[in-house]
């Protein structure tokens, strides 16, 4: 979508109702306290806990209410419980600096890649995504994915460290991260956040410009995602070994270790992997992407796994070649307590990213299919909603049965809920869409219509 095509229909379809008038003061509020708690009472935890309160602000916002919205109608209790249990990443941070025993630590600490990763499932599900309303970002629709791949990837990180990482210090069986607030502040700033809702709402503009256009933006535009994908990998990476180090992100103590891993070991086996893992996220798994086509909704749910199976051996080649440059001590396998973490750690992780981000993804495609029937077409001028429609019939038509079923079942459970201009506006434009099909493609759509209108 250009930027242009993306204004007109912002001046319809708001981005974020009520982001400048009442979240943006709210900010700038909080903000405000948190620097002077920094400055006049050495809050080292308060830009940590401001990009979490800040983001945890944006999503539970009850922005519906300018539109005559029911805010459970939009929010569900399962987002609003995903979103609630990010606070887990500040409150470990308090926990581990307190002085509360090993064993009491080292639970809390080992529940927190449980909490991440379980309470990103819970906001992919179906039933924790929110009805469509009149707005461009919606939170509820971009969270879960983003958090499953997110949070399942930092439970690969965990699973490498305990792993082959370094050992624990003498008379403990497993390493506790030392912390270090700044740390897991840059692993948010520089992974978590572009991760989640960033990506997700560039994933969703290309999107549409796709549609619009009726083509991808080819080699080029897999290298800007795939490599935004592994910056980001590299953010979590870096963040989360300053938080074991306890170390301020590269200070002269990381550039010390790493001169000395370096000195050990070379600097080809770390830049080989890193390569490696790069360059598999971009030629092969960005490739394989190209391969499915347009548009987004024509993937298949064995293409989805497939998509997501070769993002694993990027993430296994990135998160050791970093740990290579800059670990003093690492390669070797671990004593038995620290793999008795690593190995659940990794194999959960593991099944994240696979099958529950296959999950997440086909519950989102479903909830945007709806969201633009519902609210993003209507928006549209006349022609490119004529134009995008056809494409997604044409699409739709092509699908296996089953999955064509479910999404335009989808579409005209969203349309139900609209006002009646809404549903007449798309109505007609359906008919006219479907009139320039060609007949296979006709014959097949209403026939799925049919079998929906007996159903109901």
């Amino acid at each position: 979508m250009t930027l242009r095509s993306f204004l007109r229909l912002s001046q319809d379809l708001p981005v974020l109702v009520g982001f400048v008038e009442e979240i943006l003061p709210i900010l700038a509020a909080g903000w405000l306290a948190l620097l002077i708690g920094f400055i006049l009472g050495g809050w080292e935890w308060a830009f940590a806990v401001g990009l979490w309160g800040t983001v945890t602000l944006i999503m539970l916002w009850p922005v519906g209410r300018h539109l005559g919205r029911r805010y459970l109608s939009y929010r569900t209790v399962w987002f609003i419980l995903g979103v609630l249990s990010m606070a887990y990443i500040p409150a470990v941070g308090f926990i581990l600096q307190s002085g509360l025993p090993y064993a009491i630590k080292l639970a809390l600490w080992l529940l927190l890649p449980i909490d991440l990763t379980v309470f990103a499932i819970v906001p992919s599900l179906r039933a924790a995504i929110g009805r469509p309303i009149r707005m461009f970002f919606r939170p509820d629709l971009l969270f879960g994915d983003g958090r499953v791949l997110c949070c399942g990837t930092v439970a690969l990180l965990f699973g490498i460290r305990y792993l082959i990482g370094p050992p624990p210090p003498e008379g403990v069986p497993v390493a506790l991260p030392k912390w270090n607030w700044w740390g897991i502040a840059f692993a948010m700033a520089f992974g978590f956040i572009p991760l989640i809702p960033l990506r997700g709402m560039t994933k969703l503009l290309m999107r549409m410009a796709r549609l619009i256009h009726g083509k991808g933006y080819g080699w080029w535009g897999v290298i800007l995602r795939e490599t935004f994908l592994a910056v980001t990998i590299l953010g979590i990476v870096l963040g989360f070994h300053h938080v074991f180090k306890g170390w301020v992100p590269f200070e002269a103590r990381f550039w010390e270790e790493a001169h000395e891993a370096i000195e050990h070991r070379g600097v080809w086996p770390g830049l080989l992997l890193i390569g490696f893992g790069y360059g598999w996220l971009v030629l092969v798994r960005g490739g394989y992407k190209m391969r499915i086509g347009e548009p987004f909704i024509r993937e298949t749910v064995l293409q989805t796994w497939i998509k997501e199976l070769l993002y694993v051996p990027g993430i296994v080649a990135l998160v050791p070649g970093v740990m290579l440059l800059v670990e003093g001590h690492f390669g070797k396998l671990n004593q038995p307590p620290m793999l008795a973490v690593g190995i659940p750690f990794f194999l959960w992780g593991f099944l994240c990213v696979t099958a529950f981000r296959v999950l997440a993804q086909v519950n989102q495609r479903r909830a945007l299919v709806q969201q633009m029937a519902a609210v993003v077409l209507p928006a549209m001028n006349l022609e490119d909603r004529r134009r995008i429609l056809i494409r997604m019939m044409e699409a739709l038509a092509e699908m296996p049965e089953g999955q064509r079923r479910d999404l335009m079942r989808a579409m005209l459970d969203a349309l139900r809920d609209q006002l009646e201009a809404v549903r007449m506006a798309m109505a007609v434009a359906r008919m006219e869409a479907m009139a320039a099909l060609a007949e296979p493609q006709r014959q097949t759509l209403m026939r799925t219509m049919e079998a929906l209108s007996r159903e109901a």
